[in-house]
């Protein structure tokens, strides 16, 4: 009996030591990943960081409030959807909303951008915002997409002091029942 005892209290010892590891990994995987040095280079879906060095991270209530009282520019990356490789019938991708007055730039987030893409991005970045760099932008992609993450990261190494990243994405203004319209690609490589 007293051996019984001991295991049982052996073992509730192990399984607590246990929950308590998967609790402590459990944790340490939902936190954000810190910022990376440069521009993201890996898989555009996955955990973004919590912060953006010289920008501000707004969410879906914050940006609502925002576009309440001034105009800022909003910016959509989500990368532009691509006909299938099998595809051998007629192909026509689904309508892409975004917030609305917002301009889509796919491409303009990517780790690595070509020379063509960085002066468009300059380009139309000076006419949005007629070449005032105190005026706010917003980039926005989707949920968990580092594509706004570097898009806003570049935007901030062009001298704008107003930069915001709407880390949730265009998901989180839907869920919200906050209104959308259907956009149009623009820039390098767009059909």
């Amino acid at each position: 009996m007293t051996v019984l005892r001991g295991m049982n209290a052996t073992i509730g010892a192990v399984l607590a030591c246990l929950m308590l590891t998967v609790a402590t990994h459990a944790h340490a995987q939902s936190e954000p990943p810190p910022e990376p040095e440069g521009y993201w280079q890996g898989a555009m879906n996955g955990p973004v960081p919590a912060t953006i060095t010289g920008g501000t991270v707004v969410g879906t209530a914050d940006l609502a409030e925002l576009l309440r009282k001034e105009k800022p520019v909003l910016i959509d990356v989500v990368p532009a959807p691509r006909r299938p490789e099998t595809q051998t019938t007629l192909w026509l991708p689904l309508p892409h909303h975004d917030i609305p007055r917002s301009v889509w730039i796919p491409g303009a987030g990517s780790g690595v951008i070509s020379t063509t893409m960085t002066d468009y991005f300059r380009r139309r970045l000076n006419e949005l915002t007629a070449n005032d760099r105190g005026k706010t932008l917003v980039f926005y992609c989707r949920v968990n997409c580092w594509a706004s993450w570097n898009a806003a990261k570049r935007a901030i190494a062009e001298g704008y002091k107003r930069v915001s990243w709407y880390p949730d994405g265009i998901e989180a203004w839907q869920d919200a029942g906050l209104p959308t319209e259907i956009a149009v690609a623009e820039g390098p490589g767009v059909q």
